[in-house]
């Protein structure tokens, strides 16, 4: 999931942990003002030189090499590993409206104690945390650098993480809006870089204050004497990507000197995109050598979410993020990649990142989640996730982290503790060791039209039956005519249907008849359900039956009164597969 700061206008979904300002701070490296230096302070060299000279334990998760093919593993047994976690969060609203993240702002130990052993009961091998999922009152202090307190938090996390043995992946979202770091990379702005998103990759002022930010995030965490052995990997950012619409993705003439000391010609396409990655490769290094300075065996990551070609999946979206080949370049351990169903499949969304499962570092899915807009339910999430890990297990794919363990009322997603549990359940490897193995659950509900094939009495070019089974609601299927007219569903065996869930395309609004028929095949269907009432676009209507539905493989919906021509955004049929 996207997890970005409100003040850039492009971005979209705003997470922000608020703690309180008046905790002691640990400074921030430079504190030259916004012109500082690219290069390392003394007191970064320093204090890199002084934890090179005292590692911290080796790391007990490792990667080797077997085949060619590089794999995590557990130094203490020499068994492969796979992480199987959460992303762990307390999210909640704050006074603005805004989404929060307020697990290390208002920390309790007991309570996350609580839930990493719930974890470790289900069989979860790892658990993943956002490190500065924050805007203004977070790990940034308001009098310079990083807040003491909110470190311990993370280091109390950390050793409770590594008794229950649950390595934790760390990732930075973005800098903090305190803490001294923000307005030097906001002071680059606005020619050659845009003094925000482009300028922290490119910049020789956005790379060097990241730099020093995690110079003192590391610093940090070892002075609070946090286990730095319990960490799985340092996700160098949550998700990068760069903006094509701000400088200097947008010039089209001059030249550009970036942070790795290369001028780049905007007036060439092809030097545009050698700029963008070798700045990309450039940053992601010069921040795993600072980790690695303090924490040699650590393994580093770096996180994105799907790019937008050749499969277009979020429309016109200015959102940049490399492929995986970038990365390559890197000395990166692995990719954490995220992977959210309700849009396109799941092969189309690999494609666009570049994975074929033949890549030679591991790839891992850090994020994927129930959105609510594709999911009904959470019972339904669980089994769209567990299918979804199915279809993407021809990738190779070397370790998940659902988005998120626990809450309720998350405005965009199911938790994993929503409905007694059915997503943590569901996706955890007590339940299912071999994520590529569905495993049956009595609660368990599935949209079972979701990507079903189908066929109709007509449609308009370009918006078949199959726009109606895609699990998004900005498409459809249109008939291009009057009632009466029809769609028929084939779910692919006989299956249990539960409950039938229809989103109207319907406009002027009316009164509207539409026929549920259903049976073992297309020649066998019976009367099931009639729907008659006024409806408009938008309207959903369900019908639950007093007892399920058995045996029903064929599903047609034969609209015969209607003000307007007979269409559907969606149609869901929930149920359980033999």
């Amino acid at each position: 999931m996207a997890v970005r700061k409100a003040r850039n206008p492009l971005l979209v979904t705003v997470l922000v942990a608020a703690c309180q300002a008046t905790a002691p701070s640990l400074q921030p490296a430079s504190q030259s003002g916004p012109l500082a230096s690219a290069a390392p302070s003394a007191s970064i060299v320093a204090a890199t030189e002084r934890s090179s000279a005292a590692p911290p334990a080796e790391h007990r998760i490792g990667i080797r090499t077997v085949d060619g093919r590089e794999e995590f593993f557990d130094r203490q047994t020499g068994e492969r590993f796979v992480p199987r976690g959460a992303n762990y969060l307390r999210l909640e609203r704050d006074a603005n409206g805004v989404v929060v993240d307020r697990l290390f702002a208002d920390y309790d130990g007991a309570a996350a104690a609580a839930d990493l052993r719930a974890m470790r009961d289900l069989g979860y091998t790892a658990v993943r945390i956002g490190l500065d999922i924050c805007q203004d009152d977070c790990i940034g202090d308001p009098g310079g650098g990083l807040r003491t307190d909110y470190l311990a938090n993370i280091a109390d996390l950390l050793r409770r993480s590594s008794s229950v043995g649950l390595p934790v992946l760390i990732q930075a979202n973005d800098l903090p809006e305190q803490g001294g770091f923000v307005p030097r990379v906001e002071a680059t702005c606005c020619e050659p870089f845009d003094g925000y998103l482009n300028s922290q990759y490119l910049s020789p002022i956005g790379l060097g204050v990241f730099r020093e930010y995690w110079t003192a995030v590391m610093e940090g965490l070892r002075g609070a004497g946090a286990p730095l052995d319990a960490v799985l990997a340092y996700g160098v950012r949550g998700e990068l990507f760069l903006s094509t619409d701000t400088a200097p993705l947008n010039m089209r003439s001059g030249t550009v000197t970036t942070a790795n000391g290369e001028t780049y010609d905007m007036s060439d396409d092809a030097a545009r995109q050698r700029m963008v990655d070798d700045g990309v490769v450039y940053w992601v290094e010069e921040m795993a050598k600072v980790i690695r300075a303090v924490d040699p065996t650590a393994l580093v990551t770096v996180g994105e979410f799907t790019p937008n070609a050749p499969n277009t999946w979020r429309g016109n979206d200015p959102r940049a993020p490399p492929r995986i080949d970038v990365f390559l370049r890197t000395s990166v351990d692995f990719l954490d990649v995220h992977l959210y169903p309700g849009y396109i499949p799941i092969e189309g969304l690999l494609e666009n990142f570049g994975v074929t499962g033949r890549e030679s570092i591991p790839i891992v899915v850090g994020e994927y989640g129930a959105f609510k807009f594709a999911f009904s339910d959470p019972p339904t999430g669980a089994g769209g996730l567990m299918r979804w890990q199915i279809d993407a297990c021809p990738f190779g794919l070397d370790g998940w982290f659902h988005w998120h363990w626990r809450g309720t009322g998350d405005a965009e997603v199911w938790t994993g503790t929503e409905s007694d549990g059915a997503i943590n359940t569901v996706l955890s490897p007590g339940a299912r060791p071999d994520p590529c193995v569905a495993a049956d659950f009595p609660f368990l509900r599935e949209n079972l039209a979701l990507g079903a094939k189908t066929r109709a009495s007509a449609s308009v070019g370009g918006q078949g039956p199959d726009r109606a089974v895609d699990g998004k609601l900005e498409t459809g299927w249109l008939s291009g005519a009057d009632p009466r007219q029809w769609i028929e569903i084939d779910l692919g065996e006989p299956a249990t249907i539960e409950t039938l869930r229809l989103v109207v395309d319907q406009s002027p609004a009316g009164r509207t008849v539409h026929a549920i028929s259903g049976g073992p095949s297309r020649d066998k269907l019976v009367r099931l359900h009639l729907f008659d009432g006024t409806t408009t676009y938008g309207d959903q209507l369900e019908w639950a039956p007093a007892a399920p539905w058995t045996g029903i493989r064929v599903l047609r919906i034969e609209t015969t009164r209607s003000p307007s021509w007979v269409a559907w955004l969606e149609i869901e049929v929930i149920g359980r597969r033999p």
